[in-house]
């Protein structure tokens, strides 16, 4: 049709109702741009028409022209108009505007309602935002958008019971109902149903409570149901963030392709370049951030821009590193007080159901500020860590002892700066490490970090106690053959690596015999847990081992030297199978007294943020 138009308009260029029929065709095949520019000639035709001008400024809208939007719609005073002009300013950040122009509309219509919600929404004021929702749900009835907005507003408070439970009634109505739909329109330009919105924020709810398997399975099933095809750069992004620990190569690359596109979700840059660092490719995360310093400036908080010039910092002058993270650090520490103290005020209320919901919500609160707080605090420490310089780190942590004691990732990194000084803080490390074991009597050993369990099970044995090392190893290895057995998750290493360090550990003290045995025990099965990684520190023990021998400063039983000339001959037959070798589950510095991923990696909660609207 608009081939056929654009024909006749040839033929007269001033043709009213030509110029018409293309804007039409043009907006409904989302051509906004181009929609905008032949109601603009019909405005020049029909100066007298305010409906021309309604569709110009509608059209400038969808396109995403904010600024001619705004000139057009002030010139003419109608409800729609008011809307539409609204909808222009809130786009460019104007919500004092927003509200001056709602003051000349309705008050009583449920569009204006929606409106004034959406600025509430925008300015912090969840609650606010969620009662005005409600109240425009009443005047128009249950739709699918209304509650996805109520919902938002409870996960943005932190009521996540009450978020899913409205997620799952779109979901359930959708699937009821519309099951079809979803493969055939692209929900977030139109349509609806909301059932992609309501996948993803259901994604992000479980996420964030740390049910990582139940927020892949949520987009696993959103992906199903649009057979991987077409799918919206949110939905990818989402994906992205819930699955980059399985393939981090993978999320990246993904996550660079999302950056290149012309619409993509504001997170994507501080993912990307967050990735960057975690995986130790500073340089990249430089440059991504030089080529895009103005686009960080727009659309990454301040807080975390801050955050990350600073990480990028640390890896070419660590000591100008210092001072800035001390600087941002200290804008956290009064309000973690603060919310402290709000939380020891919430003790003294006498109600007690009143004391219960405050201590909740001071609780959640202080959380959410913690979390913001501690990769600031690991990445000081890392400055020392990385200088080998371990009590400086411990002194660094235990600054904010009194803020983050009960904060799984201070427990573990203090576990670490004890353990790497030895000698006797080898002792000390036992405790972090059990608190994070021992944080609730159902905790699976398969979601506690390998390194952590390695490093407690070669405390143990230092500090003469093997039996309690044995035990911890043994309780990880049943754990290991009943997921393998009911397919429960993927596949860990933590048995692998814990045999391992601790081989090491003995082959380093010269008890070959020992160390031998748990080193080829932790290659068990070989075809999974055989790779580059575990072959370095394989070999660097044999041959420690050989040089040993060939000086004639050692001896070994018969029995080791046959394991040893098995486990060589097992991996020359199977060459081929070996000669790529992957490094899908840690690098080098994973385990082993020096490890220092989790001092290095920035908190998650922190920075993977989900896009949600």
């Amino acid at each position: 049709a608009i081939g056929i138009f654009e024909s006749k308009l040839g033929n007269f260029p001033r043709s009213r109702p030509a110029l018409s029929l293309l804007a039409y065709c043009c907006y409904h095949n989302e051509e906004y741009a181009r929609a905008a520019e032949f109601y603009e000639e019909l405005m020049a035709l029909c100066p007298e028409s305010e409906e021309y001008r309604t569709y110009y400024v509608q059209s400038s809208v969808k396109a995403g022209s904010w600024l001619d939007a705004t000139r057009v719609s002030s010139s003419v005073q109608s409800q729609r108009m008011g809307l539409l002009q609204t909808q222009a300013e809130l786009e460019q950040g104007n919500l004092q505007s927003c509200r001056t122009t709602l003051l000349q509309c309705l008050e009583d219509d449920p569009e204006t309602i929606i409106a004034m919600a959406t600025i509430d929404f925008k300015e912090g004021h969840f609650a606010k935002a969620s009662e005005k929702y409600k109240i425009a749900k009443q005047v128009m009835g249950s739709h699918p958008s209304l509650t996805y907005y109520i919902a938002l507003c409870h996960y943005r408070m932190g009521e996540n019971d009450e978020a899913l439970e409205m997620v799952d009634s779109i979901i359930q109505y959708h699937i009821r109902t519309k099951k079809n739909e979803l493969r055939d329109i692209n929900v977030h330009d139109h349509g609806d149903s909301f059932a992609v919105e309501a996948f993803n924020l259901k994604a992000a709810i479980c996420y964030g409570m740390k049910m990582h398997d139940s927020a892949k399975d949520v987009l696993r099933e959103i992906c199903e149901l649009q057979n991987n095809e077409n799918l919206d750069n949110i939905t990818i992004h989402n994906d992205v963030v819930v699955n980059i620990e399985d393939d981090p190569a993978l999320g990246i690359e993904r996550l660079k392709f999302l950056l290149a596109q012309d619409s993509f979700p504001p997170e994507v840059l501080g993912n990307l370049i967050t990735q960057y660092l975690s995986h130790g490719k500073d340089d990249l995360a430089s440059e991504t951030l030089e080529a895009n310093k103005q686009l960080a400036r727009e659309i990454i908080s301040p807080e975390l821009l801050s955050y990350l010039e600073a990480a990028i910092l640390t890896s070419t002058y660590p000591d100008e590193a210092i001072p800035l993270l001390e600087k941002i650090a200290s804008k956290h520490v009064p309000k973690l007080k603060e919310q402290m103290n709000k939380i020891t005020d919430a003790v003294t209320v006498s109600s007690q159901e009143k004391e219960s919901s405050m201590i909740l919500s001071a609780t959640k609160e202080y959380d959410a500020l913690l979390d913001q707080y501690t990769p600031i605090l690991m990445l000081q420490a890392k400055i020392f860590w990385d200088k080998k310089e371990y009590s400086a780190a411990e002194q660094i942590l235990e600054k904010s002892a009194e803020l983050c004691k009960y904060h799984e990732k201070w427990r573990l990194n203090m576990g670490h700066v004890m353990f790497a000084q030895e000698g006797e803080k080898i002792k000390e490390s036992i405790p972090y490490y059990e608190l994070i074991i021992e944080k609730d009597k159902d905790t699976a050993l398969l979601d506690v970090p390998s390194v952590a369990l390695a490093n407690l099970c070669v405390a143990f044995i230092m500090e003469n106690q093997s039996k309690t090392a044995s035990a911890i190893m043994e309780r990880v290895k049943k754990e290991e053959e009943r997921q393998m057995k009911f397919g429960e998750h993927e596949s860990t290493y933590h048995s692998c690596i814990i045999n391992l360090v601790i081989g090491t550990l003995y082959c380093a003290k010269e008890n070959f015999e020992v160390g031998i045995d748990r080193i080829i025990e932790s290659l068990k099965p070989i075809e999974k847990n055989l790779c580059s990684d575990t072959w370095f520190y394989t070999k660097r023990c044999f041959l420690a081992l050989a040089a040993k021998l060939s000086k004639l400063m050692c001896v070994i039983n018969d029995n080791t030297l046959r394991d040893i000339l098995n486990i060589l001959k097992n991996l020359i037959m199977k060459k081929n199978h070996f000669s790529h070798f992957e490094t899908s589950f840690f690098t080098p510095s994973r385990f082993l007294h020096q490890s220092s991923n989790n001092i290095r990696k920035p908190d998650h909660a922190f920075h993977r943020l989900f896009h949600l609207a």
